[in-house]
């Protein structure tokens, strides 16, 4: 009987398909862990007059003598007809306890080249349909949990300049408390090839189906947690 109340439940608490249009947002983000403060996050969507979407986020966190930080910076146009971005440029850097890390790219979609800024050299990338980065699938995520899309499978680009495959499946709806505020939000999962890491993100239909709480555990233990803290649309 728990079983079918638990269904009935998760059924009144989905929501309709609907498109959603890509509009500017800056987002900022509580990161903890275990429970204990962890650091802070933001990510920012704007668009030029010409139609240029640029999408920038960054994470900074501490943790005792550890510090990491990382930025990323997406450029890309939107296909609204065919819900598909043109990329156009991707950066990431990575600083902190250890070795600092960057990567550069610049993308031609009328060749389907990518191209290594700080080498020139040209990566080796099976250009199909839609290519993303690490950055801008969780935008186009979004967009198709919002219009009930049963295939949340994206070709991206890595913050080593390497070709990948993110796959997602919806977990169910949740209620969710957060600093900005309390929301119903679908929950969705990053299904990966094994079980060593899980990462979650919540979207919430409310705010356009914004990322409002993203976690990622490690064989069990979780990682870090990014609620979001407050938004400006």
């Amino acid at each position: 009987m728990k079983w079918l109340v638990a269904a009935v439940a998760l059924l009144s608490f989905s929501t309709a398909a609907e498109q959603i249009e890509l509009e500017p947002y800056e987002a900022e983000y509580q990161v903890t862990r275990g429970g204990s403060e962890y650091g802070e996050g933001y990510r920012k969507l704007e668009v030029s007059p010409e139609g240029e979407w640029q999408l920038r986020g960054k994470t900074d966190i501490s943790w005792f003598i550890l510090s990491d930080t990382r930025e990323t910076r997406s450029v890309f146009t939107y296909n609204e007809d065919k819900q598909r971005f043109i990329p156009i440029e991707f950066l990431y850097m990575r600083s902190g306890t250890g070795s600092d890390k960057s990567f550069h790219a610049s993308f031609d979609a009328q060749q389907k080249q990518v191209k290594n800024v700080d080498s020139g050299r040209l990566l080796e990338i099976g250009w199909n349909n839609g290519l993303y980065d690490e950055a801008s699938v969780i935008e186009k995520l979004r967009l198709d949990v919002a219009a009930g899309s049963e295939d949340l499978t994206y070709s991206i680009i890595d913050e080593k300049g390497r070709e990948d495959t993110y796959r997602f499946a919806i977990v169910g709806n949740e209620q969710l408390k957060t600093p900005y505020g309390s929301f119903k939000t679908v929950k969705v999962e990053r299904v990966r090839d094994n079980n060593r890491r899980q990462t979650y993100f919540w979207l919430a239909p409310e705010l356009n189906y914004l990322l409002v709480q993203m976690q990622q555990f490690k064989e069990g233990d979780e990682q870090a947690k990014m609620t979001l803290r407050s938004l400006t649309q």
